[in-house]
């Protein structure tokens, strides 16, 4: 039975149901209260004010332990007020009623707070802990705190007496102590009832039987003293019946007790004392006979409920050593298994037997015997306290294949010393999961090789087709140009068109095949944000114009004129989402807008055309997706150019987003890092400088190795200039040549200008060669000399043994500062050294025909491919050369801007990028010359 049910209302009696037992309970309670009270003073009071047997509070406070009362401390007022009344009613004034029942109440409230703060709400009275705390509370404390309360009632009435105080405290105690624990004891045993075994039936027969007849017998009796034969009665049933035993024995001995000593009957009576002298012996006895009684009960009780635990975690460890799947293994400091689970044998193939008394390295396969032995020492000797790892199985599979197993090992620790006891693993087959991952593995392998071969392949025939279609598309445009009747025409128009197409669809295949790879490599530097755009803006409008469109752009006033990225990419990016809004827009307005957002520079790509459904949006960047597959077939494409745009626009640290409703338009924004760049590339800072105000080099033998005429012509005349000496070598071997051939004469040259780019051996080769000869840097500076100056270059320069590197076009000033920097220091005679003017090198006639002649070569070069539609596939190689050369040598003859536009133009050539960007670059060289 519930013992809080049987106090608070239940869920379905409400409304005045909690009210009316809000006042009855409290009324019950001063009721039983009074009459209890009523009943121990005119019993056992005798002559004095003092009840021998005290029967209510111990009552009182074994029910407020099993009970939770609502409003408790109305509860503790009513039996005040009845504790009162019996008082008024026994004859006390009001003083000596109201200060004896408020020592009660003190006496109740503290035994119980006592007992719930020491031992819970619920305390066990088979439970050693709760039962001392509880006689510690309930009998000592509690009564001990009441006496001296009631000692001031008991000064008033009859005058302070100690031994009426130790009267009321031990009167108080002996009754808490043998009602109180039985009363618990009985109303748990009623609460949880259960039927008893045979068995326990039996003995309580039995014990009942001999202990009731033995007790009678003792007590029907005045002439002999048998007392002491009870309390091994109380004993005998707290060690065969436990506490409810010992309860029910202690309860049954103490009424006959007291019925008979009533009587004059009984070993009591022998005592020449009073009445209520031998009742307070007899409770004496009693309580003796339960503070024995019940301790054994509690001990034998938490003896068998630690036994049963200690059976259940046994029965559990047995199950879970007899049904886990992992092998359980235990082995000592000295590497001996001490303990093999059953599953052993299924894990590694023996049985556990085969496994105890031996070490962790007996009965290893070879190829795991290493990895065993450094994990059993890294766990023994500290290093670490757990480790897992995967070895392969002593006994192989039926079928002879490999069977592998994965160990958790950790170290166990003694729980009271924290010292090191031994290792204990859990092992488990894992040969699917190894198989799996070795299959994972080759297939990622294949992936990438598949990867690799898709990429290669893809980029070896987008080069080989391009080289047929250049001569398809060449002669087709010529073709067109010829005086054919309409037809023809019309035909003619119709391959070039298609061409063209087929040229996109390589490049898109390319440029795709790149980024998969991660061979696409960007070129940061200065972009004019207004050229850019205007740029971009002038390609497509002729487009616009044909089908009516108004192209506009817009920038914000604010922005930085310059930008830090890759300019070739961000045009790309701008070129497809202009030609895309252009295609997909039948009337209105294309509009291209800059602006800045915080740390973000936004291109804005708006249109008004056929727009996209919110739900494809995300779709349009897969690669071949277009909105739909009408639009494939009404304005044609791949598909291809979205995906690009926004994997390039995440390599440039952006992003690419569209947003777009059917029938209204799209927008489309290209978001990159605002790294701003200065405005205008600075002037030297040695121009209009003479070279006497720069420090003077030492004079000294420089091997020039260039194989462009006018650049050697130039950089002669310069070094001449300083007041050097100088051997020309047209290649690198022929540099190479040269400069062992010195070795051998046992002379030198005093410092090296290497020119990157030459036919043959470049100079990156020529320099390893050199220092692989022995001829180290010390002796011989080696400076690069490039139209590349990006850092990539710079360190390529310096990995194949260079020191140094110049950017063309030349400097004066920068050259002659690189030579006082890495020539020989000499002392030699001051007239020897005196210098002519030195004043920037003037060019001679002859120089000026060699320029005038290459120049003429690098147009008539660029011209042609235009013309031709030759500005990729075979031909792209030797026009990049021809065009490097115009890069490095113009602005030494004060054509900066060409040699700007030509760079640019090389730089595209080499990196892939679309025809039509290659194609603007090239008229801009044409339009700059």
């Amino acid at each position: 039975m519930d013992s809080t049910a049987a106090i608070l209302p239940s869920s379905d009696r409400r409304g005045k149901a909690p009210a009316a037992n809000a006042l009855l309970l409290p009324l019950a309670g001063l009721i039983a209260f009074a009459a209890l009270a009523y009943l121990s003073i005119a019993l056992t009071r005798g002559e004095g004010r003092i009840a021998v047997v005290w029967l209510p509070n111990a009552l009182a406070v074994a029910f407020l332990l099993r009970f939770r009362v609502p409003q408790e401390a109305f509860f503790l007022a009513a039996m005040y007020a009845g504790n009162l009344l019996a008082n008024f009613y026994a004859g006390d004034s009001a003083f000596t009623a109201g200060t004896l029942a408020l020592a009660n109440s003190v006496e109740i409230l503290l035994a119980i707070r006592l007992v719930r703060r020491w031992c819970g709400p619920r305390p066990d009275m088979s439970d050693t802990h709760d039962l001392g705390y509880f006689m510690v509370a309930a009998g000592l404390i509690a009564p001990m705190c009441s006496a001296l309360v009631a000692s001031v009632a008991l000064l008033v009435s009859d005058g302070l007496s100690p031994t009426a105080v130790l009267r009321w405290a031990g009167s108080d105690a002996l009754a808490m102590l043998i009602l109180a624990p039985g009363a618990l004891v009985l109303h748990d045993a009623l609460s949880n009832p259960r039927m008893p075994t045979p068995r326990e039936a039996l003995e309580w027969l039995v014990l009942t039987g001999c202990g009731t007849t033995l007790t009678l017998a003792v007590f029907n009796q005045t002439q002999y003293p048998l007392l002491f034969l009870v309390p091994p009665i109380v004993v005998a049933h707290a060690f065969r019946l436990g506490a409810l035993g010992t309860a029910f024995s202690t309860l049954k001995v103490a009424l006959i007790a007291l019925v008979f000593t009533q009587l004059g009957k009984g070993p009591i009576n022998l005592l020449p004392v009073p009445m209520a002298m031998q009742l307070l012996v007899l409770e004496t006895f009693l309580a003796s006979a339960m503070v024995v009684g019940l301790p054994i009960a509690a001990v034998l009780a938490t003896r068998d409920r630690a036994r049963m635990e200690l059976d259940a975690g046994r029965q559990q460890l047995a199950l879970l050593a007899d049904n886990i799947t992992d092998a359980i293994l235990r082995f000592d400091l000295d590497g001996k298994c001490t303990y093999a689970s059953p599953s052993v044998e299924t894990v590694l193939g023996l049985p556990p037997g085969d496994f105890l008394g031996k070490s962790a390295g007996e009965r290893v396969h070879p190829e795991a015997t290493r990895a065993i032995h450094d994990v059993q020492e890294a766990l023994l000797t500290g290093k670490k306290d757990k480790e897992r790892f995967t070895y392969r199985r002593y006994l192989d599979a039926e079928d002879g294949s490999a069977v592998h197993i994965e160990a958790d090992c950790a170290v166990a620790f003694n729980f009271e010393t924290g010292e090191r006891e031994g290792i204990i693993v859990s092992a488990r087959d894992v040969t699917t999961r190894v198989e799996l991952e070795g299959r994972l593995k080759r297939a990622t392998r294949h992936a990438e090789n598949a990867a690799r071969a898709k990429a290669e392949f893809l980029a070896n025939m987008s080069h080989e087709i391009r080289t047929p279609m250049n001569g398809v598309l060449g002669f087709a445009d010529l073709l067109s140009r010829m005086d054919l009747d309409e037809d023809a025409k019309r035909y003619a128009q119709l391959i070039v068109r298609s061409g063209r197409s087929m040229m996109m669809l390589l490049n898109d295949i390319l440029d795709i095949s790149k980024i998969e790879s991660g061979k696409l490599v960007l070129n940061y530097e200065r972009v004019d944000i207004a050229q850019l755009v205007a740029d971009c803006a002038h390609l497509h409008h002729e487009g616009a114009e044909r089908k009516g469109i108004s192209l506009v752009t817009t920038a914000e006033p604010d922005l930085p004129q310059c930008v830090h990225s890759d300019p070739l990419r961000l045009r790309q990016i701008l070129l497809n989402l202009l030609g895309n809004a252009v295609k997909f827009t039948e009337s209105g307005t294309v509009s291209l807008t800059v602006e800045s957002e915080g740390e973000t520079l936004a291109f804005v790509v708006e249109d008004s055309g056929i727009g996209i459904a919110p739900k494809r949006l995300e779709n349009i960047f897969a690669p071949f997706v277009q909105e739909e597959a009408t639009t494939t077939r009404r304005f044609g494409g791949t598909g291809l150019g979205l995906s690009i745009s926004r994997q390039l626009a995440e390599l440039l640290g952006g992003s690419l987003t569209a947003d777009s409703m059917p029938g209204l338009g799209s927008r489309f924004t290209l978001r990159i890092p605002m790294k701003a760049a200065d405005g205008a590339k600075k002037e030297a800072a040695g121009t209009g400088r003479r070279a006497t105000d720069v420090d003077r080099p030492n004079r000294g033998r420089v091997l020039l190795a260039e194989d462009h005429d006018v650049n050697r012509m130039l950089a002669t005349a310069m070094l001449e200039e300083l007041g050097q000496d100088v051997v020309v070598a047209q290649d690198g071997l022929e540099a190479v040549e040269a400069v062992l051939s010195e070795v051998e004469k046992d002379t030198s040259f005093d410092l090296v200008l290497m020119d990157i780019q030459m036919p043959g051996c470049d100079g990156y080769s020529a320099t390893r060669m050199i220092r692989d000869s022995g001829v180290g840097p010390e002796s011989l500076p080696i400076i690069a000399l490039t139209a590349n100056a990006f850092p990539e270059d710079v360190a390529a320069a310096q990995d194949a043994g260079m020191q140094a590197h110049l950017a063309k076009p030349l400097v004066f000033e920068d050259l002659s500062k690189a030579l006082a920097r890495w020539m020989p220091v000499r002392i030699v005679d001051e007239s020897a050294a005196a210098p002519a003017s030195l004043s920037t090198p003037r060019k001679s006639p002859e120089m000026m025909a060699r320029w005038s002649e290459r120049r003429k070569e690098a147009i008539q070069a660029v011209t042609e491919a235009l013309g031709g539609n030759e500005l990729e596939g075979a031909r792209i190689e030797e026009l990049a050369r021809t065009v490097h050369k115009l890069a490095g040598t113009a602005a030494m003859f004060g054509e900066p801007g060409l040699g700007k536009k030509a760079a640019a133009l090389e730089r595209a050539l080499r990196s892939g990028v679309e025809p039509d960007i290659r194609r603007q670059l090239a008229e801009e060289l044409l339009d700059a010359a």
